[in-house]
C-alpha cells in the first residue's frame, strides 16, 4: 500500500497517510497542530522500493549455496568479482529553506549612482531611462537565490518613447488647466481612470523583461479585477470613513500577486482578508498610542515651563508644539507607517507560492526603524552623497530576510514565452507619481 508524507510549511508537522484515505478531490490540508491551511504535495509514493525476491525456505531446512564451478588444477583460486548493486538515492519530502542574499556594496554602487545623476543634469533628464535600467541591472544582478541571481533585460529606447509620451501628456495637461481649466479638469480626471490600466502595463512591462535562470516572468492581464481593487474599493472606502481600505489592500496584493508567472508556473495567494484587518487594527492602536505620548508629553513640557516662570504658557506651548510636531510626524512614520508596511511585506510574502514552493520574509519593524533613522541622518550630513550606501544597505537587509520554501526541484520549472509589452505604461506611471512597485 502507498503512502503519502504529508508535512505543515509553518511548523514542519508531519504525518505518513495512506494514499487510499486521501480523497481524490482534496487539493489543500489542516494541520492539527497549529491550524495551518496548506495545499496537498504532489501525490507521491513514500513506500520504500520493493527489495530483491528470494526463494521461500521451510522450516528446517538450510539455503543451499549457489554452485562454485570446479578450478582447474595448477591454477590460482581467485575469488569471484562482487558487484555492488546500485541503491537508488532516496528522495526526500522533507522542504528546505534557500535564502535569499545580496551581494552588491556601496562602493560599486556609488559609481553607478554618480554617473547617473551627472548625465541625468547633463542630458536634462534623458537619460532617465538608461539610468533607471543601469539600477535595475545592479541590483537584479547581485540579487540571488541558489547560486543564481536574477536579470533584467529592458531596453532603455522603449523607456524613452514612453517617457516622452508622458512629458507630452504631462505638458497639456498643465497649459490646459491654465487655460481652459473645464478641459483640464476632464484630463485629470481621464489620467485617475487610466491608473488601473497604467499599474497592468506597468506590471507586464516589468515582468517581462525580468527573469532567474533564463526563464522569464510574465503578468497576466485582467483589467476588470485591477479597476475594482485600484478605483472602485478605494472610492468606496470614502464613504465608509476607512473602514474597506484593508480589504482594498488584500485585493490589490492578491491581484498583483495570482496574475504573475514565473514560466508557466503562476503564483497563488494564501492570506486571508481579516489578517489585514487585524494587522489596520494594530496600526490603528499604535497610531492612537502615539498620539497620547504626543499630546501628553506636549502638556507635560509646557506646564513645567510655565510654571518655572521663564516664559508664559502661550509661548512655551507654542515653541514646544511646533518642535514636539516635528519630531511626532518622523516618529508617526517610523512606528505606524513601518510597522504597516513591514507586517503587511511579511505576510503577503509568506502567503505567496510558486508552484509547491513557498515564499517566506521575516522583516523586522524595529530594524527598519533604525535603518531609516540612521540612513536618513547620514544622507542630511553627508548632503546627498551616502545615498548609494543607504539604498544598498536597505536592499540587503530586504533581501536577506526573504527566503524560499522548497518542495522538490527547481529546475523543473519551464520558461514561458511572452509577447513584448510596450514600455509606456511605466513611465506614464513615474512621471503621474502613481506607486506601482510590488511593495512586498
Amino acid at each position: 500500500m502507498t503512502t503519502i508524507i504529508i508535512t505543515c510549511p509553518k511548523c514542519q508537522f508531519s504525518r505518513e497517510i495512506p494514499s487510499d484515505k486521501i480523497p481524490a478531490s482534496a487539493r489543500q490540508a489542516n494541520c492539527p497542530r497549529c491550524e495551518e491551511r496548506f495545499p496537498l504535495p504532489p501525490r507521491t509514493s513514500a513506500t520504500p522500493p520493493a527489495a530483491a525476491t528470494t526463494a521461500d525456505i521451510s522450516p528446517g531446512e538450510q539455503p543451499t549455496p549457489p554452485e562454485v564451478p570446479a578450478v582447474p588444477p595448477g591454477e590460482p583460486t581467485t575469488p569471484p568479482p562482487t558487484e555492488t548493486p546500485a541503491v537508488p538515492a532516496p528522495v526526500s519530502n522533507k522542504p528546505r529553506r534557500i535564502p535569499f542574499s545580496f551581494t552588491g556594496t556601496s562602493r560599486d554602487y556609488f559609481g553607478i549612482w554618480i554617473v547617473n545623476a551627472l548625465l541625468k543634469v547633463l542630458t536634462l533628464g534623458l537619460y532617465s531611462p538608461w539610468a533607471k535600467v543601469r539600477k535595475r541591472r545592479y541590483f537584479f544582478g547581485h540579487t540571488l537565490i541558489d547560486r543564481a541571481n536574477f536579470d533584467y533585460l529592458a531596453d532603455p529606447m522603449a523607456l524613452l518613447r514612453g517617457m516622452l509620451l508622458a512629458f507630452a501628456l504631462y505638458m497639456g495637461y498643465g497649459l490646459l488647466s491654465n487655460l481652459i481649466p473645464v478641459v483640464g479638469q476632464i484630463i485629470g480626471l481621464t489620467i485617475f481612470l487610466a491608473i488601473p490600466w497604467l499599474i497592468v502595463r506597468s506590471r507586464m512591462f516589468n515582468c517581462r523583461y525580468s527573469n532567474h535562470r533564463n526563464i522569464r516572468f510574465a503578468f497576466i492581464p485582467n483589467y476588470r479585477e485591477a479597476y475594482i481593487a485600484y478605483a472602485g474599493i478605494p472610492l468606496l472606502s470614502i464613504f465608509t470613513l476607512g473602514l474597506l481600505l484593508p480589504y482594498a489592500a488584500w485585493r490589490q496584493k492578491r491581484f498583483i500577486v495570482e496574475q504573475t508567472r514565473y514560466g508557466r508556473t503562476p503564483f497563488t495567494f494564501h492570506a486571508e482578508v481579516k489578517d489585514y484587518y487585524l494587522i489596520a487594527l494594530k496600526t490603528f492602536g499604535m497610531l492612537l498610542l502615539v498620539i497620547a505620548l504626543f499630546t501628553a508629553g506636549t502638556m507635560a513640557t509646557t506646564t513645567t515651563f510655565a510654571t518655572l516662570g521663564e516664559v508664559n504658557l502661550e509661548q512655551a506651548g507654542f515653541g514646544v508644539m511646533i518642535i514636539a510636531g516635528y519630531f511626532a510626524l518622523i516618529a508617526a512614520y517610523l512606528m505606524v507607517v513601518l510597522f504597516w508596511q513591514v507586517r503587511v511585506i511579511n505576510l503577503t510574502w509568506s502567503s505567496t507560492r510558486i508552484g509547491q514552493h513557498r515564499l517566506q520574509s521575516a522583516l523586522r519593524t524595529r530594524d527598519m526603524i533604525w535603518i531609516y533613522l540612521s540612513s536618513g541622518i547620514a544622507i542630511m550630513l553627508s548632503f546627498g552623497l551616502l545615498i548609494p550606501w543607504a539604498a544598498v544597505r536597505l536592499a540587503r537587509y530586504r533581501i536577506s530576510r526573504t527566503s524560499l520554501i522548497v518542495h522538490g526541484d527547481l529546475d523543473n520549472f519551464v520558461n514561458a514565452v511572452a509577447d513584448d509589452v510596450d514600455a509606456a505604461g511605466e513611465e506614464i506611471s513615474d512621471l503621474f507619481d502613481v506607486d506601482i512597485e510590488l511593495g512586498f
